[in-house]
């Protein structure tokens, strides 16, 4: 993958990049989920990136913030179910990256805005799982499950940890202690084994837009930050009220994405 990032030195200002990457490291400690969503405009809309080039950065930016968090809760989680959930994204990974490839920016971007409105729909909605208490789990669909959503994540950009923790909970049976940050675990694999399909399929063809390096760690700075303090701030408010509210903000975000993609909103997209 090519390096462009370190272009933008000094084009762009480190204090905005900062202030990005806390965004969407506070959303995720807030909530627990849904704030990799908003990485992608973020990197449209505020740094000015290409689409296609924001979904390789926003790979790099919520693979890196999501295994901080896993590794932060890791007493919590049941690695072995997410690393299952998680290799079998792969599958899906790959043809993810490959299918980005065949469509247009406006259109990936009216697409992530549909995934938007239905994760803030999902998040208003969202509920605690009753865990299975199954005694055989069902692989066939485990491995669907899997593919699918490794699908979404290397196609764009985005983690699924509103699809993600059902499955963990309805079809590998965890408790949903466990299920939330093993879902961080599983997101982890999927962004990376998204790159990593990047990064075997540019070989001999131009499928790679190419990662800025400097912004993504810039913004994993400002994650790693922002999700220790939303983690703090969460235990002392209401977690389904924090969770109503950031769902609220994603649906109008989401309509605002697709207003801007669609050419209702007159807003640059490259």
């Amino acid at each position: 993958m090519r390096i462009t990032g370190l272009a933008l030195l000094t084009a762009l200002p480190l204090g905005p990049l900062l202030v990005y990457g806390l965004a969407v490291g506070i959303s995720l400690g807030l909530t627990g989920g849904g704030g990799s969503i908003i990485t992608v405009p973020l990197l449209v809309y505020a740094v000015g990136e290409p689409v296609h080039q924001a979904i390789e950065t926003s790979l790099v930016i919520v693979g890196g913030i999501a295994l901080m968090g896993f590794f932060g809760r890791i007493r919590e989680a049941d690695p072995s179910g997410g690393i299952a959930l998680g290799l079998t994204g792969v599958l899906g990974a790959i043809p993810g990256r490959i299918a980005a490839h065949f469509f247009a920016g406006r259109t990936l971007l009216l697409l992530f805005a549909i995934i938007m409105v239905i994760a803030s729909i999902a998040m208003f909605r969202s509920k605690s799982y009753e865990s299975s208490q199954i005694t055989k789990r069902n692989w066939v669909l485990i491995t669907l499950a899997g593919i699918a959503l490794g699908f979404l994540t290397g196609f764009l950009g985005v983690g699924g940890g509103f699809l993600i923790v059902p499955v963990l909970v309805l079809l590998l049976g965890m408790p949903m202690r466990s299920a939330i940050p093993t879902s961080l675990l599983v997101i982890g694999i999927n962004c990376f084994a998204s790159l990593l399909a990047t990064a075997l399929l540019s070989r001999g063809a131009r499928v790679s837009a190419g990662i800025d390096w400097y912004v993504a760690v810039i913004f994993l700075v400002g994650g790693l930050v922002g999700n220790l303090v939303g983690a703090a701030v969460a235990q002392r408010l209401n977690a389904r009220t924090l969770k109503r509210v950031f769902a609220v903000f994603i649906f109008f975000l989401g309509l605002f994405v697709a207003g801007g993609a669609a050419g209702l909103i007159p807003l640059p997209v490259k």
